[in-house]
């Protein structure tokens, strides 16, 4: 079947290219630096392409940059974190141009309800939403990094809050937050944010009318993803308490295991902060973050990966599907082969894109895996958590030759816009729309 890329979606990828861009060129001035010399440009392309695609992966120290430096890095993981939208805003915003029935489509998977009416009004209500989230984020972090002593508490409350919501996992810090291991409020209020990021624009939406009582229930794709979420983040934090209490939580107090242990379940799908090094992890730990990193967030919100749903879709059908039957019924429901598919393919492509950039990676950076300075499982954790757009890494990304970082940028640009592109499908050639080849009997399994 011959495919072609819609116009949107050109339009799409070149938005975000052309803001990694910019952002290289700025980030590839002397004011960005501590010392006045910039990092070579490769560096700087990574860091704008890593902080746009909300990946928060980083080639160089962070503590190279100025105060001026995070900020350009902030405004670009914004552009970033809703990168989709303000595509789809530029073209609302521009002369006398209508919204086309892919733009239309964009919206609504961001804030399904009056998509056809008002998209003008769900749009700003999604910036709107997501700028005062933030900013009583930026409240309550001030007060926590002002007392946990930072020198500069207002761009840590700010620049925390942003990366935290954008599920980017950027820190002013080189450690990140494990620093700030035992501190609560930071540590909670980061990961309120990261999982508020993650739920999408319609899920916190269905909930703020739900407590304004605009509406007596939330709809069923809301319940299905807080659903999930919740088991996840449970599930997970029990696993990380239960094999790294003698790990590599094994030094802290009870309060601060727990703390590790929440946060831990909950920065793998995409947001990428860490209270502990990912590499202090056992195999079993490791292993589990890896599948956690490769679920992600939720669809309609910033966060990356193949989604909490589309994950359990994927799961359920393949214990529970009927094949002979249209769809499986799930939560009351009947989920039709047409999500079904979709969700597969999302996944098989998404896997398949791992791969060849685990491949490539194996290949540039050869010389390091053979005298085992990078191990395999090091290569494959930094490229899963570079296309789930997540950030972890086991701390050899700045080890990387130039080669291999050209295949992180790619692969956290792929991860960023590819699945959204997946999730939309590609557009047939106009002969195609009126005839389907004869069925084929293939044997498999």
């Amino acid at each position: 079947m011959r495919t072609q890329l819609s116009t949107d979606k050109v339009q799409l990828f070149a938005y975000f290219i052309f803001i990694s861009l910019t952002g290289s060129a700025v980030l590839s001035l002397p004011f960005a630096y501590k010392s006045g010399i910039p990092v070579p440009y490769i560096d700087a392309l990574f860091t704008a392409m890593s902080a746009v695609c909300v990946t928060g992966l980083s080639s160089v120290s962070m503590d190279v940059y100025t105060s001026a430096g995070f900020i350009v890095i902030m405004i670009l993981i914004e552009l970033g974190g809703l990168g989709i939208i303000s595509f789809v805003s530029f073209y609302l915003i521009a002369p006398k141009r209508k919204m086309s029935l892919v733009n239309r489509s964009v919206v609504k998977d961001f804030f399904i309800e009056d998509v056809e009416i008002e998209p003008r009004r769900i749009l700003r209500s999604i910036v709107v939403l997501t700028l005062t989230l933030q900013f009583f984020g930026t409240c309550i972090l001030y007060s926590g990094f002002l007392l946990a002593g930072s020198s500069r508490p207002f761009l840590d409350a700010a620049f925390h809050s942003v990366s935290a919501f954008c599920n980017a996992g950027f820190s002013t810090y080189t450690d990140s937050l494990i620093r700030y291991s035992s501190n609560v409020v930071i540590g909670a209020t980061i990961s309120i944010l990261i999982v508020t990021g993650g739920l999408g624009f319609l899920v916190i939406n269905d909930i703020g009318k739900v407590i304004f009582k605009k509406r007596h229930r939330i709809s069923y794709h809301s319940s299905v993803v807080l659903i999930v979420t919740a088991f996840l983040i449970v599930v997970s934090a029990l696993f990380y308490f239960i094999f790294e209490y003698n790990g590599a939580f094994e030094k802290m107090d009870l309060k601060s295991k727990v703390l590790s242990s929440f946060f831990q379940a909950i920065t793998p799908r995409t947001a990428g902060f860490e209270l502990v090094p990912q590499r202090s992890l056992s195999p079993i730990s490791g292993l589990f973050t890896l599948v956690l990193m490769f679920i992600g967030g939720s669809p309609g919100s910033v966060a990356g990966g193949v989604k909490t749903t589309t994950f359990l879709i994927v799961v359920l059908y393949a214990l529970r599907g009927n094949y002979e039957s249209n769809g499986f019924n799930m939560h009351h429901r009947n989920i039709g082969t047409g999500i079904i598919e979709k969700s597969f393919s999302i996944v098989a492509k998404s896997i398949m894109i791992i791969l060849g950039s685990l491949t490539l990676l194996l290949f540039t950076e050869q010389a390091h895996v053979l005298d085992g300075s990078i191990q395999f499982f090091d290569l494959l954790f930094e490229t899963v958590s570079a296309f789930s757009t997540v950030g972890l890494s086991q701390g050899i990304t700045e080890t990387f030759s130039s080669a291999g970082k050209v295949i992180l940028i790619l692969t956290m640009f792929i991860g960023r816009t590819g699945i959204f592109a997946m999730a939309l499908g590609y557009a047939r050639y106009e002969k195609e729309r009126y005839f389907e080849y004869p069925s084929a009997s293939i044997m498999i399994g």
